[in-house]
């Protein structure tokens, strides 16, 4: 319905953002995350979320499509709303949310204002087996280049015959050995080494 917005940023806050296109200005709800990775002034693409209730129409901005599909997952969550999961992907990374739930670390995910023992619970419940990337790392060790490198070693790995489930075990145990990664043909050079 409304996938991205291109404009001019007329203003933000850690909250909010301001765009003005052909001489409208669109007010979109955002969380933190989007807001520490959007410069103050100039033109840039959001990808956004409508949503439509009786009393209020609300559009929330994301920079990623990690942070709108993590969005999208909580909205799904019995007893979760936007303004709920807003807080949350401010008050955590995704990785660190995806990681909490994969390893069903509830404690991790009362520590995010306004998200309590019920509804970290619930958000695990519901969201263990639809969240498939299980970080082989602690939350905060691993950046957006890692995970691409990790993402492509995978795909050389499975490319050569590897089943997918061997080639993420493979990379995961390369990194590991490893510890830094700085390109794909290393990684996928160590991952060659581990046997299924």
């Amino acid at each position: 319905m409304l996938d991205y917005i291109r404009g001019q940023v007329v203003g933000k806050s850690p909250t909010r953002l301001i765009l003005e296109v052909a001489g409208i200005g669109y007010l979109l709800h955002i969380p933190l995350s989007t807001f520490e990775k959007i410069p103050n002034h100039g033109e840039i693409t959001i990808l956004t979320q409508l949503f439509i209730r009786e009393d209020q129409i609300k559009v929330f901005g994301f920079a990623t499509a990690e942070e709108r599909d993590l969005f999208q997952l909580l909205l799904s969550v019995n007893g979760i709303g936007p303004n709920t999961a807003i807080m949350i992907l401010s008050g955590t990374t995704v990785e660190d949310v995806k990681y909490a739930v994969a390893h069903e670390d509830a404690k991790a995910l009362e520590k995010i204002k306004g998200v309590g023992k019920k509804t970290a619970e619930r958000i695990i419940l519901e969201l263990k087996g639809i969240i498939k990337e299980i970080t082989t790392s602690p939350p905060g060790n691993r950046d957006v280049r890692q995970k691409a490198l990790v993402s492509d070693a995978v795909m050389a790995l499975v490319s050569l015959g590897y089943g997918r489930s061997v080639a993420e075990n493979a990379v995961s145990e390369a990194i590991k050995k490893l510890r830094t990664v700085d390109n794909v043909e290393m990684l996928v050079r160590e991952a060659l080494k581990y046997k299924a």
